[in-house]
């Protein structure tokens, strides 16, 4: 090629890219002016299971559910959460990563809003519903599946969505177990359960209840018997029904009676006691701290233990004290143990306030689906109440014995019974 050629041919080349790079940034510009008055979205052009427009009719409809039907908004923000700056940074999240690649990632983004929420108490159960918790509802035929688009939720959870959280209740305790402990033979025996899950772990569960009939048949004659709840976020109320209070409900009347709150919306008209045990609002004990505008209807449940013989002639002494050890971590169905506990007269508390979640309800926690993903958010539709008026869930259930200074719940445990052994000579 004559060099004459060649340099015409390098010009030609030369404007053709100078054309392409004006026209792309001419076109970015106009689209760009395309987005910002709606007439167009950059997201249209990304590939994933869930659209942008899709993404932020979930998101509307989340809130809204937040706002309007999710009891505990006010308890949220009393424990410090700026619900606005949350809800708007959270749109931020999605404008920049919608639309969401996986079921994960989506599942992950929600759980993550939950923690922001609830500042990480999970605040009446708040938290997206984990492949386990789904496989149970289908299982147990929800009544509030109505509701919900059962096609849609069923294909979310055919990809087996999986997330974590960061939790500061409980222990992170997979499973139900017992580890049993004899402190002073004859005389004192200690138990700890972190978990009361047994869903998931059949047997698990099947080794813990020997565990728990043989302590208990161990330690018949032993005048103080130790229960440390302290780090146990829940599980299943059978947990300790079952496999500890039905076995000690003798001669004893082991209940409660539970008042809650709530408005009036499409899930609670769902409940059973909002159906069958509304009150006078002005019936419930201690009303005046229940500090909350958005709740106005009120109902109570009464919640009893069972009672099954251990073995023929199973008698433990008639003055056996039970202590129950708890702390801010004890939450869901080891507070409501705690509720039960201290209501009845059953255990002495000693620790610290519970996490709460376990005075919401029989019926609780339900599920509410997103619309357009299937994705199930976990709640409780009740503001419990603990004796003294409060909501469970802000303050926790109270011990009768606080932990003394220097010293933690067994240590204090401890030193209340050398006390009584000091005055009855034990």
């Amino acid at each position: 090629m004559k060099p004459d050629a060649k340099k015409k041919v390098e010009f030609f080349f030369i404007c053709a890219l100078v054309v392409l790079v004006i026209s792309f940034f001419a076109f970015s510009i106009y689209l760009s002016k395309k987005e910002e008055n709606g007439e167009f979205s950059f997201n249209s052009f990304k590939s994933g299971f869930i659209s942008f427009e899709d993404c932020i009719a979930d998101y509307e409809a989340f809130w809204d559910f937040i706002y309007t039907e999710y009891p505990f908004t006010e308890v949220c923000e009393r424990k410090g959460a700026d619900l606005k700056k949350i809800k708007d940074e959270g749109h931020k999240k999605i404008e920049y990563s919608a639309p969401i690649d996986s079921q994960n990632s989506y599942i992950s983004f929600y759980a993550k809003l939950c923690e922001d929420i609830t500042s990480r108490y999970f605040t009446g159960h708040l938290y997206p519903v984990s492949m386990r918790d789904y496989e149970y509802g289908m299982a147990s035929s929800d009544s509030y599946f109505k509701l919900y688009d059962v096609d849609l939720m069923n294909s979310f959870y055919s990809a087996k969505p999986y997330y974590t959280v960061n939790s500061l209740i409980g222990s992170g305790a997979r499973m139900v177990k017992a580890d049993i402990k004899i402190i002073e033979e004859g005389k004192i025996a200690y138990v700890r359960i972190d978990s009361f899950r047994k869903r998931g772990y059949a047997k698990e569960y099947v080794q813990y209840k020997k565990d728990m009939k043989k302590f208990f048949l161990d330690t018949e004659k032993y005048k103080h018997i130790i229960i440390d709840v302290s780090h146990n976020g829940g599980g299943s109320v059978e947990c300790y029904d079952s496999d500890i209070l039905s076995y000690n409900n003798i001669g004893r009347n082991i209940r409660q009676k539970i008042y809650f709150l709530c408005s009036k919306n499409k899930y609670t008209e769902l409940n059973p006691s909002f159906k069958n045990n509304q009150i006078d609002i002005k019936e419930v004990p201690n009303i005046k701290n229940a500090n909350t505008k958005k709740n106005t209807i009120a109902l109570y449940e009464e919640d009893a233990a069972s009672f099954q013989e251990l073995s023929p002639g199973y008698a433990p002494p008639k003055d056996r004290r039970y202590w129950l050890l708890i702390s801010g971590k004890t939450a869901s169905a080891a507070d409501r143990l705690a509720g039960l506990c201290k209501a009845s007269g059953f255990a002495t508390l000693v620790g610290s306030n519970t996490g709460g979640l376990g005075h919401n309800g029989f019926y609780s926690p339900i599920h509410m689906m997103l619309p357009k993903s299937g994705l199930l958010i976990k709640f409780d539709l009740l503001y419990g109440l603990n004796s003294e008026g409060y909501c469970t869930d802000e303050f926790g259930t109270a011990p009768d014995i606080y932990n003394l200074p220097g010293k933690d719940a067994l240590e204090t445990c401890l030193e209340e019974i050398r006390k009584l052994g000091e005055k009855t000579n034990f």
